[in-house]
């Protein structure tokens, strides 16, 4: 099959529409959750703690901070995204995130021996079971 200079034409633009959308309801869902945090916060807390209220700007940034505390950053094990896709792992979860298999690893070739040194100078006694 033979691939016309229009077929990838129209990718890239149906690729740049997609990004396009994708951003534009990211900013309309930023808003939407600024603005729902903003009456929580105006009709719960200076009722119940005595705090100010605050403004919208205010509820958009607490949105934020609360994703960046709390966010999972993409790291969660729910659903499959495709092997190999924006820097995921072919299990398609992002490669930062299989923190387990990296700090067995270190275990297994570091670890005890590091916590075997670590007992025996403390003079502690020494369990090979590997418990």
């Amino acid at each position: 099959m033979r691939i016309y200079r229009d077929d990838i034409k129209h990718r890239g633009w149906r690729f740049m529409l997609h990004v396009l959308a994708g951003l534009v309801m990211a900013v309309a869902f930023g808003i939407l959750f600024g603005y729902f945090i903003m009456l929580l916060w105006n009709n719960l807390l200076p009722d119940i703690f005595g705090w100010k209220q605050i403004t919208f700007l205010q509820g958009i940034g607490l949105v934020i901070l609360s994703r960046l505390l709390f966010g999972s950053h993409g790291c969660h094990r729910r659903g499959h995204h495709g092997p190999g896709r924006f820097g995921r792992d072919r299990t398609g979860h992002p490669f930062w995130c299989d923190r387990k298999k990296g700090r067995m690893e270190w275990w297994e070739n570091e670890g005890k021996e590091s916590l075997r040194q670590y007992l025996q100078k403390k003079g502690e006694s020494v369990d090979d079971s590997g418990k």
